[in-house]
C-alpha cells in the first residue's frame, strides 16, 4: 500500500489516500504518489511538478519563508533545538515550554 495525493489544475493537493499501486488508475484525476523524496502532502499542500517535490503548508507564521531548494517552510532562527520548544513570533525565536508545543 502507497500514500498518494490528488492534485487539481493548479497543483493543489485536494485528497490523500492509501491505496495499492496498481489500483491507482481506477480513480479520476491526477495522482501522484507521496514518497520519501517527494516530501510529506496533506490536503492544501502543493506540488511542484518540475522539483517532483510537494511544498507543505505554510505554518501560521509570517517570518517564516521557503527553502527554494528544499521546499521546506523554515525559521528564521533555523531548526527547532527540542521536542519541547515551541515557535514565539514575537521574539522571532524558539522558547522552551512545559506544555505540548504547538507547531
Amino acid at each position: 500500500m502507497s500514500r498518494y495525493a490528488k492534485i487539481n489544475s493548479q497543483n493543489i493537493v485536494e485528497n490523500v489516500i492509501i491505496c495499492e499501486d496498481a489500483n491507482i488508475s481506477m480513480f479520476d484525476g491526477a495522482w501522484i504518489k507521496i514518497t520519501e523524496d517527494t516530501n510529506s502532502a496533506e490536503t492544501g499542500s502543493v506540488y511542484v511538478p518540475e522539483k517532483q517535490k510537494f511544498i507543505e503548508i505554510k505554518p501560521p507564521f509570517e517570518s517564516w519563508t521557503l527553502n527554494e531548494n528544499t521546499l521546506k517552510w523554515e525559521s528564521p532562527a533555523g531548526t527547532k533545538p527540542a521536542h519541547n520548544y515551541s515557535w514565539d513570533e514575537d521574539s522571532l525565536s524558539w522558547i522552551e515550554s512545559e506544555e505540548a508545543p504547538i507547531e
